[in-house]
């Protein structure tokens, strides 16, 4: 019994160890500076702050890729995430979205906040200062609404 869990366990390390060769894609692209959702819409400081604080890492090319998104397997989920993050909604691109797809994300931003949707569960569970508190749910809620007339 000893050397079966000696054979499973010595497996796993080498399985582990041989993860860690499979590249993965942590990229932040060169954008348009003009393109930035700073630039083409008006964003209050404190929806600003939270933005940065809650949502550039997944839905920007400004992403910060800490030390796990370098270790497999923890490093595929993340990468995962990131590039579904940025095809949903990318901060770095919004110039380019249609005025309808902006009025459509706009609402998507409120919509997954009161739901809590959004931030990822395993974003805020790595990042705690990722947390939206209701006081900065409804600031930015009023943002997108300001927003969709404007």
């Amino acid at each position: 019994m000893r050397r079966w869990t000696l054979r499973i366990g010595i497996s796993l390390v080498v399985l582990l160890l041989a993860s860690q060769l499979v590249p993965v894609e942590r990229s932040n692209p060169k954008v348009d500076p003009s393109l930035s959702i700073y630039l083409i819409q008006p964003v209050p400081a404190p929806v600003k702050a939270v933005l940065e604080r809650s949502c550039k890492d997944c839905h920007s090319y400004d992403t910060s890729w800490p030390w796990y998104s370098y270790v497999a397997p923890i490093s595929w989920v993340v990468a995962h995430d990131v590039q579904k993050g940025r095809k949903s909604m990318n901060f770095s691109e919004w110039g380019g979205y249609s005025a309808k797809r902006k009025e459509d994300k706009l609402e998507e931003i409120c919509e997954q906040l009161v739901n809590g949707d959004m931030p990822d569960r395993k974003y805020r569970l790595f990042h705690r200062n990722s947390r939206v508190t209701e006081q900065e749910r409804g600031a930015i809620c009023q943002w997108t609404d300001d927003s969709r007339e404007y």
